[in-house]
Order: structure tokens, then C-alpha cells, then sequence
């Protein structure tokens, strides 16, 4: 069967004949985060922002209003800050979610190129959508 040609028209398709992917796999690839035990989403940042909008309350703050919750939020995160430089723990996670960080990076840290398919079955058992 004979390969697909990019053609002059769309730019974005590629020689197998599909699209070029929208973020290049460097962004969205995790494996090095794993690897530096750094989080593997932004699952804490939309935590705090959802947090945060509650806090607020209101859907259409006036400036002032929103100034004093941020004013607020600034000093909770001071005290949080003073407080892991005096060494306390930060909050834990949930047990699962523990448990699904360890096992996969059990998983990233036993990559083995000779079983990629194998890897990837491992990985995708432990992946919640």
C-alpha cells in the first residue's frame, strides 16, 4: 500500500495520513515528571481554584470585594508557607491516590523498551479518566 503524500493543501497532514497532533509530545509526555517525582497533573492548581471561587461566593465580585478575598488568600498562604519553613508537613494525600503514585512509578521506574506493550497495559491499568 502506498503511503500518503502530505499534501500542498493541508499543511498538517503528515506522511501516515494523519494530522499532526494539536501539542507536541514533549508537552503533554509525563514520563520525566514521574521520573522527578513532580505531579503528574494540575489537579492541585484546579483544586485551589475551586476552592478559592467558594471563598469568594459570589459569581461577580465588585473589585473591592475581590481585592479582600485575595488579601485573604495571600495571608492564608503566608502562614502556610511560615509554617512548612518551621517544618511542618504539608497536607497528605488521599490514600489512593498515593497508592496509584507509587505503583506507577514502580511501573516508569521498570520501562523497559523490549515490552512496550506490556508497559503500556501496566500504565493504562492505572490511569482514571
Amino acid at each position: 500500500m502506498a503511503q500518503l503524500v502530505p499534501s500542498q493543501t493541508d499543511p498538517d497532514l503528515i506522511r501516515s495520513g494523519r494530522k499532526r497532533p494539536q501539542f507536541v509530545h514533549q508537552l503533554w509526555n509525563i514520563y520525566e515528571r514521574v521520573v522527578d517525582d513532580l505531579p503528574r497533573s494540575n489537579n492541585s492548581v484546579e483544586g485551589w481554584h475551586s476552592a478559592f471561587a467558594n471563598r469568594v461566593s459570589i459569581s461577580h465580585p465588585t473589585l473591592a470585594k475581590l481585592a479582600d478575598k485575595i488579601r485573604r488568600e495571600q495571608s492564608k498562604f503566608e502562614i502556610d508557607i511560615a509554617q512548612t519553613r518551621q517544618g511542618h508537613e504539608p497536607k497528605p494525600k488521599k490514600a489512593s491516590c498515593r497508592k496509584r503514585d507509587d505503583q506507577i512509578k514502580r511501573l516508569v521506574n521498570a520501562y523497559d523498551t523490549n515490552h512496550l506493550d506490556e508497559y503500556l497495559n501496566s500504565i493504562a491499568a492505572n490511569v482514571k479518566l
